[in-house]
């Protein structure tokens, strides 16, 4: 009998629904962890660009910057100031000031970096694919938001503030690329912890549930699936179960591994004993008959397969001496038939036959069942010709 059942039908669809709420809770708290940690990056670009445009870039040495480059006066402080500035900002990669014309980005500063060597000043940038939407807003001096792009310098996002002159005309802009690697990093390794101290609380609230329904629910299920399971009349395991035990010693054979035997046990006179004193005599001689079957056989594996047929499968070493138990069955039965005492359903009469599986030989689990049903027969014919009702 399959047991546990009612208590994997609750927890299976449970923990998948833990699960899916885990992978879930993961995948929108990085996403929106992640649009916070790009807003508070954007702040963060900004501070430094709009610094550096309101209080380090002179607009009236753009120009001078531009055409005689690090020959002007001033341009070295400038860039020094710029590079401390960087260095205050931990999370900037990349930091540049660019003036923007038709043929791309005209370079009036840019910082070095481990991997890359800054252009030099006056140097023409062709613009990226990811600037394309913004260059008619860039031409026309206005701000523009910050752009994510993945190209020649890696993922960045890039924040750019105009430089304005008196007249408020945009001379240049000032540029700070942050890393988009590193803040995926960094959002992943708060987010898996997060995750994990939030799977944790899902795993206790699983156990909780586990012992709350398995005192309750579950408990009532694997009753009612025993049931289904059990023959109600006689208490032993019914046709159904006896089919599912089937499958499970057919896949042994598959296997090569079975090692089994079957009896077979027929009640007699049940439709006498149904025609003499009713069927509700009748299922008492029944009942009788299973008492006496589960007293010498158990009732781990023993069947009503049929209104008067028993099956018992015996495997490994509980095979040993089952024929012996087969004959102290039928002399238990014969004792019964011999008590005057007892009431006629009482008096339990039934022919049996055993079969062992033999490799090679039996093809299936019923081929074992066919020859123990042959020897029950054998065993019915036995009696017959001793009988003195007749």
């Amino acid at each position: 009998m399959k047991k546990g059942i009612g208590r994997r039908k609750i927890l299976i669809p449970v923990v998948i629904v833990l699960l899916v709420m885990t992978a879930a809770f993961i995948l929108i708290s990085y996403h929106t962890f992640r649009q916070y940690e790009i807003r508070d990056l954007e702040d963060y670009s900004k501070g430094l660009t709009g610094l550096i445009a309101g209080d380090i870039i002179d607009v009236e040495d753009i120009d001078g910057y531009l055409e005689q480059g690090r020959n002007y006066p001033g341009y070295a402080e400038t860039e020094h100031k710029l590079y401390l500035l960087r260095e205050a900002y931990p999370d900037i990669v990349y930091l540049y000031v660019y003036q923007v014309r038709e043929d791309g980005f005209h370079v009036v500063f840019d910082l070095n970096t481990e991997q890359f060597a800054g252009s030099e000043p006056g140097t023409v940038e062709p613009f990226f694919p990811a600037y394309q939407p913004y260059i008619p807003d860039l031409l026309a001096g206005k701000e523009v938001p910050s752009i994510e792009s993945n190209e020649k310098y890696g993922h960045v996002l890039t924040v750019l503030t105009p430089v304005r002159d008196a007249e408020g005309t945009c001379r240049c802009y000032v540029g700070a690329d942050s890393s988009m690697d590193m803040l995926r990093e960094y959002t992943w390794n708060v987010i898996s912890q997060v995750g994990f101290i939030f799977l944790i609380v899902l795993g206790i609230i699983l156990a909780v549930s586990i012992f709350a329904t398995d005192r309750g629910v579950i408990r009532k299920m694997d009753k009612l699936e025993d049931r289904a399971y059990l023959d109600t009349l006689t208490g032993l395991r019914n046709r159904t179960a006896y089919y599912d035990y089937n499958d499970v010693l057919n896949k042994k054979e598959d296997a090569g591994d079975a090692d089994f035997s079957i009896i077979m046990i027929d009640i007699n006179f049940l439709k006498r004993m149904n025609d003499t004193y009713g069927h509700e005599q009748g299922n008492l001689y029944l009942q009788h008959a299973a008492d006496l079957i589960r007293k010498v056989f158990g009732e781990e594996h023993v069947y009503r397969i049929g209104g008067d047929e028993f099956v018992v499968i015996l495997e490994g070493k509980a095979q040993e001496g089952a024929e012996e138990r087969i004959r102290a069955f039928k002399e238990e039965a014969a004792r019964l038939q011999a008590d005057d005492s007892l009431q006629p359903w009482e008096k339990v009469s039934a022919a049996a036959g055993i079969a062992k599986y033999e490799k090679g030989r039996d093809a299936s689990t019923e081929e074992v069942l066919r020859r123990a049903d042959e020897a029950m027969y054998r065993d019915k014919i036995a009696m017959k010709a001793v009988r003195t009702d007749r």
